[in-house]
């Protein structure tokens, strides 16, 4: 078993040499039962993430929910959602066995928790950081639930992952279901694949497999629930082992506790929807979301706007984490820039 592992991350096997890109190192953590590689094109050697699932015949049900992701993950564009590349099946030998392997390659990333901790961010540096990625991810959600009309089904910690710009994105959809109250037809991938979602992660109506319950609630309850866990995971630097943890508040901030607690309520109709956490929530109005809204939207502000916020922005840029201020809001300057300057051009 040992050599098919190797055999798999090295690349050798049938199958895997067809793949466009180099499989690198694993990561210590991935979502499910997925692992998450470092990898380069072998086109031009740009870098890429290779997420790949074993499983011991094609009918296996780990591969059924990982093609559901496959096929979401391809169809599913947001900002704040991981960029899919590309996607193949392969039969791989290790001499007495063969096993099928999905490939899913995308956008370079790592996982959120080894991210925060190579960071290290402590005290207000810490927070800002936490309040812009979770802002991100409930605006992903919200995206999935609210204009798609989608449900994730296990929102955490290992779902989230961090681009080399420090975003964070969503990923992990091998539950990703529709959403149709009247309809049950419409919940068939989560009735499918909800084994898949460990049971810490689930709340009580999708723990008793209350499907009932379920079409009659809002399509934003169960994720809802999952940025709850979330939020406790990545506040309480701790995986999330039973449901109960969740009830130990002491690690979230006081600004956040409120909405925290909405989230997740044990009454699946008054969960508060991500839309508005995103929108309402006192913990994400500070100086770094503030600063890269900003910049995100610079092009559409007028010179005067641009000027007050270049003559703020050395101060600003001290009181902001450095690795941040280096990776995500010098590029951000830089295209900024650029564009802005081809504008000009053009005009």
């Amino acid at each position: 078993m040992f050599k098919f592992l190797k055999d798999v991350v090295s690349g050798s096997g049938a199958g895997v040499k067809d793949l466009p890109y180099n499989i690198g190192e694993p990561y210590s953590s991935a979502w499910g039962s997925w692992t998450h590689s470092r990898g380069t094109s072998k086109d031009d050697g740009s870098p890429v993430s290779v997420f790949s699932i074993t499983g011991s015949n094609t009918n296996d049900g780990h591969l059924a929910a990982a093609r559901n992701g496959v096929k979401r993950l391809r169809t599913v564009r947001h900002p704040n959602i991981l960029s899919f590349l590309h996607s193949t099946e392969a039969e791989i030998s290790d001499g007495s066995s063969t096993k099928v392997v999905i490939y899913i390659v995308t956008e370079p990333v790592m996982p959120l928790a080894e991210k925060i901790k190579e960071l290290g961010l402590q005290g207000i540096q810490r927070n800002e950081y936490y309040a812009w990625g979770l802002y991100r991810i409930a605006k992903a959600v919200s995206f999935l639930n609210n204009d798609c009309k989608l449900v994730h089904g296990n929102v955490c910690l290992e779902s989230v992952v961090v681009t080399p710009t420090l975003d964070w994105k969503l990923h992990a959809f091998d539950a990703l279901s529709e959403f149709d109250g009247n309809n049950e037809v419409s919940t068939r991938p989560m009735l499918q694949y909800e084994w898949i979602v460990g049971s810490q992660y689930k709340p009580m109506e999708l723990a008793k497999s209350d499907w009932a319950t379920i079409r009659k609630s809002p399509p934003w309850a169960i994720d809802s629930w999952g940025l709850g866990c979330l939020i406790y995971e990545i506040f309480a630097g701790l995986k999330l082992t039973k449901t109960e943890e969740l009830r130990n508040t002491a690690s979230i901030p006081k600004s956040l506790l409120p909405d925290y607690q909405r989230l997740l309520s044990s009454v699946p109709t008054r969960r508060l929807n991500s839309s508005k956490l995103a929108e309402n929530c006192e913990y994400f109005q500070n100086k770094l979301v503030d600063t890269i809204h900003f910049m995100e939207i610079l092009n559409l502000k007028d010179s005067v706007e641009k000027d007050t916020f270049f003559r703020k922005l050395p101060t600003l840029a001290e009181q902001l984490p450095r690795e941040i201020v280096l990776k995500k809001l010098l590029p951000l300057l830089a295209s900024a820039l650029e564009f802005g300057s081809k504008d000009t051009g053009r005009g």
